[in-house]
């Protein structure tokens, strides 16, 4: 397996043309991180530092309602971005709008807010990578939100079979119950309809 930098170069080469000085300079802003299953790595309301590229685990973002209901709203794995929505402008202190936890021992580049704006501000394609990233985690946010408006559960469901493989063997049913809107029950029910057919 490629090393875990390796693997963060190929994705940011595959969105941007960053000469290989330019990589070499990322890559020594950025760090390599490891977390444990269960370590919460950015928090709702509170000032989002940094941003993470995934190599090996998988992680959920979700919020607690008034009521104490934890509502999740995305899974992020391997070859994935994350962060908790929060914008990326270090200078104003913004916060994250959900938290992000990890479901399995997670390995990651980190990547501090100060060093996206670095590499938009003083790399010639910089803009493009703080434009992609950004785009990108608005679209997945709106496709949950279009899927859940528009598509039946199963459609809902064979979307995140599709997104993530493995899904099922990663992370707790009742979890991927949440993301989908319903019981951990009526997913067991779902599950063995779709295999019934």
């Amino acid at each position: 397996m490629p090393a875990h930098f390796e693997i963060f170069n190929q994705f940011i080469t595959k969105y941007v043309d960053f000469t290989a000085t330019e990589l070499v300079d990322l890559n020594k802003k950025c760090t390599k991180v490891e977390f444990a299953k269960g370590d919460i790595i950015i928090k709702a309301g509170e000032v989002q530092e940094n941003i993470y590229f995934i190599t090996k685990g998988i992680i959920r973002n979700y919020v607690e309602n008034s009521k104490g209901e934890i509502k999740i709203y995305n899974f992020r794995s391997e070859y994935m971005t994350v962060t908790g929505y929060a914008l990326y402008n270090y200078e104003e202190n913004l916060k994250a709008l959900v938290n992000v936890e990890c479901l399995e021992n997670c390995i990651m580049i980190e990547m501090p807010i100060m060093v996206i704006n670095y590499v938009i501000n003083n790399m010639k394609l910089g803009d493009r990578l703080g434009r992609f990233m950004a785009e990108a985690h608005v679209v997945q946010m709106l496709h949950y939100v279009l899927q859940r408006d528009t598509k039946s559960i199963i459609e809902r469901l064979d979307s995140i079979d599709k997104s993530f493989p493995n899904i099922h063997q990663r992370v707790p049913q009742y979890m991927i119950a949440s993301y989908l809107g319903i019981t951990p029950v009526h997913l067991s029910n779902l599950k063995k309809r779709r295999k019934s057919i």
